[in-house]
């Protein structure tokens, strides 16, 4: 009987590890590490980041950091799974937290945070070619989206 309990829960595992793969699929196109160059509000920048499954799978992280002049920006990103959904929650050095829902269409990735009280964001990634763009919006509660940030990344060789 033992026997049975462990090849059953070793048989949900591996159905549940191909799901998630299959799950991740979806991104594939923003798997591995970039570097670019940017504009926006705070001025010109440069900067680099990588997106990698970790915990055997479980999760895609994000770390990420850009240089505007003598300001340096760092962030962490870890997208999930949530039943069907993908989530992200993000966290940077300058102590903010946003709660993100993800949405996947062919090559383009959306985080836009959950909403609140306060104000919204939008991140986009759209893989064009070898180059990943990356468009950064925010709106104000209850108005429309405005460009805060814009790059064109590369791989990183």
């Amino acid at each position: 009987m033992r026997i049975l309990a462990l090849i059953v829960v070793a048989c949900s595992a591996f159905a549940q590890s191909d799901e998630t793969a299959a799950r991740w699929k979806t991104i594939e196109f923003l798997l591995g590490e970039w570097v670019g160059d940017g504009d926006g509000a705070p001025g010109k920048g440069t900067g680099e980041f990588s997106f990698r499954p970790e915990l055997n799978g479980r999760i895609v992280v994000r770390r990420s950091f850009n240089q505007m002049g003598n300001a340096r920006h760092e962030d962490l990103m870890v997208l999930y799974l949530d039943g069907a959904s993908m989530r992200a929650g993000y966290w940077d050095s300058e102590g903010h937290m946003i709660p993100y829902k993800v949405t996947v269409a062919g090559r383009s990735a959306v985080f836009e945070s959950e909403g609140g009280t306060g104000p919204r964001y939008r991140l986009t990634y759209t893989r064009t070619g070898a180059n990943l763009e990356g468009l950064f919006q925010v709106a104000p509660p209850g108005g429309e989206f405005k460009s805060y940030l814009n790059w064109i990344s590369r791989p990183k060789r």
